[in-house]
């Protein structure tokens, strides 16, 4: 994985695939139904990480500065319509 969101989609897509295999057998869909089920809890607590990180970087372009927490985001050209 290359650690970026749009991979978290894809292996989760690729889940979906894999629940939706009506040729599995019942051992191998219980297994892909349990690998699944940690798949989306480890999604959902990298996407969630992913959200604080994002809101950190808004918020240091509000105020200049962030928690030591988080690394300090690289300084970005304004978009048009005053967004960052």
């Amino acid at each position: 994985m290359k650690n970026k969101v749009s991979d978290v989609r894809d292996h989760l897509v690729l889940m979906l695939e894999n629940l939706g295999d009506d040729s599995a057998s019942p051992e191998k869909m219980a297994q892909t139904i349990e690998r699944a089920k940690a798949t989306s809890l480890v999604a959902t607590t990298y996407i969630a990480a992913v959200k604080v990180e994002l809101d950190a970087i808004e918020l240091h372009h509000e105020v200049g500065r962030t928690t030591v927490a988080v690394d300090t985001p690289p300084r970005t050209p304004a978009l048009p319509g005053g967004r960052s």
